[in-house]
């Protein structure tokens, strides 16, 4: 690919306090096969050597550029910075605990066109010792099937008009900012094209013993529910109501479960249930992925 007849790519990444992780996300941009990118560092007010760590290593690359909150503000106000202060006609974002393969860039950006609100990718989860490949398929996802369920990735290639169109992310909002941030772009500018290649990897296996029952996690997904209501058919809102019933990990007994497969997704709801009846081999398995076979039998 010729530099000079490609736009620009800028690729926005908050931090916070992961001095090591965040290396290894900021060198998978920096391998893209795709050459005109810029990536915008945004360090939320880091209280290890994060910053210094940064400025250190890729203060001199005029790919990278740099930026510190003087205060914690988030993760979206983060994203927001980098967005506001971005040159290219194109974003996109990475997390700074997550990882691009190397086509990543060159793979959304050949599959763009406007016609879609935006373009992502299959992903990978990463659990350490394992490796899996989520929505291997490709599929034009419209806004009805979106408020069902988050059936995307949490990035996309977007242009930024339409980023800052829309007011960018919502800092009211402690989870599902992605979510609702796509939501928004499909329901102004039409569906979302998801491709079949898997380019971005979301390691998980770091962060397997997060509580996603937290108070934070739960009102956030009151406001989104809120906030998305009047968008939403009957179907969406049973889906919603089932997603919130599984963060809560509450039980579902046999006539939820067929009231709950009335409005689709039921394989996600069977397992959910199966889940329950079989919840030491579910454990068992985690620990494997996360582990491996040795690891499991370590004691460690």
């Amino acid at each position: 690919m010729n530099k000079t007849e490609l736009p620009l790519i800028s690729v926005y990444m908050p931090t916070y306090n992961r001095a090591e992780m965040s290396q290894r996300a900021i060198d998978s941009v920096l391998a893209q096969d795709y050459p005109n990118l810029e990536l915008l560092v945004v360090d939320d007010a880091s209280r290890d050597d994060t910053w210094a760590v940064l400025n250190q290593r890729y203060g001199t690359d005029p790919r990278v550029r740099l930026f510190r909150q003087a205060s914690g503000q988030g993760a979206c106000a983060a994203r927001n910075l980098a967005i506001a202060e971005a040159k290219g006609e194109f974003v996109t974002g990475i997390d700074d605990d997550d990882e691009f393969l190397p086509n990543r860039l060159s793979s959304l950006y050949q599959a763009y066109d406007d016609q879609f609100a935006f373009v992502c990718s299959s992903y990978f989860w990463d659990y350490g010792s394992h490796r899996k490949q989520l929505y291997p398929d490709q599929a034009q996802i419209g806004l009805a099937e979106l408020l069902d369920v988050h059936v995307l990735s949490n990035q996309v290639l977007v242009k930024r008009a339409r980023m800052l169109a829309q007011g960018g992310f919502d800092v009211q909002l402690a989870a599902f900012q992605d979510y609702d941030m796509w939501i928004r772009l499909v329901a102004a500018y039409g569906k979302a094209l998801r491709l079949a290649e898997a380019t971005y990897v979301v390691h998980v296996g770091h962060e397997l013993g997060r509580i996603t029952t937290s108070p934070k996690r739960l009102a956030a997904q009151s406001y989104f529910m809120e906030k998305h209501l009047p968008l939403m058919n009957e179907r969406n809102k049973q889906n919603q109501l089932f997603y919130r019933l599984v963060m809560e990990q509450q039980k579902l007994s046999f006539p939820a479960l067929l009231f709950f497969c009335r409005y689709g997704l039921w394989g996600t709801k069977i397992r959910y249930y199966l889940k329950q009846k079989l919840h030491w081999l579910i454990k068992l398995r985690q620990q494997l992925l996360t582990k491996g076979i040795k690891g499991l039998f370590s004691g460690k």
